[in-house]
């Protein structure tokens, strides 16, 4: 077993070996203790995320950590077993079973699994249903992965685009230390205590996506002083500083009078005769092409300090022309958002309707011939 590789069970029902799909993203163990051997064709139950979709039967030979359980049988088709327990799940019955540890997440272990009751059909009833949710799910995985490509093909467009008309342009660059203002925002401290007329939302990091502003009711306190030092107005651009997502950009379209950002924030001011907004593509371009990975370098902790900021490279052109620039990538980008919205929204209706079809074919509500 000590040669075996990992198995993993995934939310969306597929257990396989975790190189087939991901390797970011997962805390490995120094020590395997507890590890127990996976074998193609068992049914692996996530404990803690099984009641949200981790379980399936194994496509492959491997080993799996303690926080799985797995089972053979000869009495009953676990491929049947599989799809049915999928369906409890999208039900809400799993979750309603089992022990809520933390969000998003589930206790389903073998005590919870042995107190649901499942309603078994003959076992070749189990087999016909079994393998017409096979032809028909793949049928729609399918789609759903033409879907995943055409997604990825438009988002590519959209950075070759953005990267062609900024950072791959042919003309003079400056830095952005000649803009106005490049800072980090204020450090949010867990216990203040002061007037609550003086808390102030925020914009943290996390606020700050690929390409939207999504904010929330985080507040922190600042004088009037600190207000008027951390404000943000129309135009600015806001970067990610540090953590996973550091060098993610947006521009703000108006002015957040009472709002401040945090010191994981880097504020871009511009200049009078600068566009925002071009600023704002030129950092994704810089973003999608991996400069800033190469300024930010191989730290432990990677992070784009507010200095490393100003040293990203612009093109040095006329105001009227980084105006035209942004507009064509405005029509363009928002082009692409309404077609990936499209693609998103289909997709979703086929999730739907997969989960659907396998609620009534193992819930006999759709007889299988």
């Amino acid at each position: 077993m000590e040669d075996d590789e990992i198995v993993t069970a995934f939310r969306d029902g597929q257990v396989t070996l975790r190189r087939n799909r991901r390797q970011e993203g997962f805390t490995n163990a120094l020590k395997e203790i507890g590890y127990q051997h996976i074998s193609q064709g068992d049914l692996v139950i996530h404990s803690m995320d099984g009641g949200f979709g981790a379980i399936g039967v194994s496509d492959s030979d491997g080993k799996a950590s303690p926080v799985v359980h797995a089972y053979r049988s000869d009495d009953c088709n676990l491929e049947f077993l599989a799809y049915y327990l999928r369906a409890a799940t999208a039900a809400g019955w799993i979750a309603a079973n089992g022990k809520g540890i933390r969000e998003r997440s589930t206790q389903f272990d073998r005590a919870a699994l042995a107190k649901l009751e499942i309603s078994f059909p003959l076992k070749p009833t189990q087999r016909a249903i079994a393998d017409y949710l096979d032809r028909e799910t793949s049928e729609i995985d399918a789609m759903i992965g033409k879907l995943d490509e055409l997604a990825e093909t438009l988002n590519a467009r959209r950075s070759a685009m953005i990267q062609g008309e900024t950072v791959n342009r042919t003309a003079v660059f400056t830095r952005l230390k000649f803009c106005a203002d490049v800072s980090l925002g204020k450090t949010v401290q867990g216990t203040q205590k002061h007037d609550r007329e003086s808390y102030v939302n925020y914009v943290r990091a996390a606020s700050i996506q690929p390409y939207g502003l999504e904010l929330d009711d985080q507040r922190m306190w600042m004088s009037d002083d600190e207000l008027s030092k951390y404000d943000l107005r129309a135009a600015d651009v806001l970067i990610v500083e540090g953590g996973g997502g550091y060098g993610r950009s947006v521009v703000l379209e108006d002015d957040m009078p009472n709002w401040g950002f945090q010191n994981h924030v880097i504020r871009v001011r511009p200049h009078p005769d600068s566009d925002g907004r071009f600023l704002n593509y030129c950092i994704k371009g810089h973003f999608t092409a991996g400069l800033i990975d190469i300024i930010v370098g191989g730290a432990t902790i990677p992070a784009l300090s507010s200095q490393k900021a100003r040293e990203l490279p612009v093109p040095h052109l006329s105001h009227s022309e980084q105006t035209r620039i942004a507009n064509h990538l405005d029509e363009i980008t928002d082009q692409i958002e309404v077609m990936m919205a499209k693609v998103a929204k289909f997709k979703s209706l086929l999730v739907e309707r997969r989960a659907a079809l396998i609620a009534d074919v193992v819930t006999g509500q759709k007889e299988v011939a």
